[in-house]
């Protein structure tokens, strides 16, 4: 006769009671398998910081243009295009700092704040009403490098939450997060499909561009034209918001590489 299971027995038949046991471990294993395969699939994050209630001094010059920048003179014998370490400043939460350092364009300041970093860009969130003028005799202008027009494919993210206030600080998860960052203030940045080449973007007249012109491009897989420029260690692109374009197959297809051309 067949085992036939008995509710209120305290046990099931032998032959019953091994084969749920067997389909119980064969569940167990595909579930930690499927577990696993998940896991290792998700895309790392990115390795950026955001120094959270870490206030730290900062010493430097603003400029203002196009973006709040603290230029901070490094130690030692250098060049002249690497006599500065550039942070952007931004305010707390999602606003720009232009209302922060207006007064304080081309002077020599002090100023607290929390830094944010990734590789390829350091940015400093100002602690308000921290920023005090300090004498020192003026910075030796930086000069900008015309390096020629490029073609990319890429994405363009809010520099904020990229370079290390959100993880992942791109992609379509983010997509409404950053369209609230620049219409904020925060700069925009254009990354490249393989993440190698961080772009800041200017309009065609070098000044910063109106905050919402970018909106529909936001995380979005696109191709972008434009003057590439480099101050210091800065890289910026110079655009025509008229002139950027989707892509149809999407950002898999432009990993295999941005084209430059010059």
């Amino acid at each position: 006769m067949n085992d036939f299971y008995v509710g209120y027995l305290p046990k099931a038949p032998t032959a019953l009671a091994s084969f749920v046991r067997k389909i119980i471990m064969v569940v167990g294993v595909l579930t930690v398998t499927v577990a696993l395969v998940l896991v290792v699939g998700q895309m790392p994050f990115a390795n950026s910081t955001f120094e959270y209630g870490k206030v730290r001094s900062f010493e430097g010059v603003v400029v203002t243009r196009p973006f709040p920048t603290l230029l901070v003179a490094r130690p030692g014998e250098i060049g002249q295009q690497d006599k500065y370490s550039r942070y952007l400043l931004v305010a707390p939460g999602k606003h720009g700092a232009e209302d922060l350092v207006a007064s304080f364009d081309g002077k020599q300041v002090r100023l607290q704040g929390q830094l944010i970093y990734r590789e390829g860009g350091t940015m400093v969130e100002i602690t308000p009403g921290s920023i005090t003028v300090v004498d020192a005799p003026p910075a030796d202008q930086e000069t900008t490098r015309d390096l020629g027009a490029v073609h990319l494919t890429g994405e363009i993210v809010d520099s904020k939450c990229y370079l290390g206030v959100m993880n992942p600080g791109q992609g379509k998860v983010h997509r409404d997060c950053a369209a609230r960052c620049l219409s904020g203030g925060i700069p925009p940045i254009f990354v490249t499909a393989d993440e190698h080449e961080q772009f800041l973007l200017v309009g065609l007249d070098g000044r910063a561009l109106e905050r919402d012109v970018l909106r529909e491009f936001i995380a979005e897989p696109i191709q972008i034209q434009g003057e590439r420029l480099r101050t210091g260690s800065t890289q910026l692109l110079k655009v025509d918001p008229r002139t950027l374009r989707h892509r149809a197959d999407g950002l898999r297809a432009a990993s295999k590489g941005s084209t430059f051309t010059q």
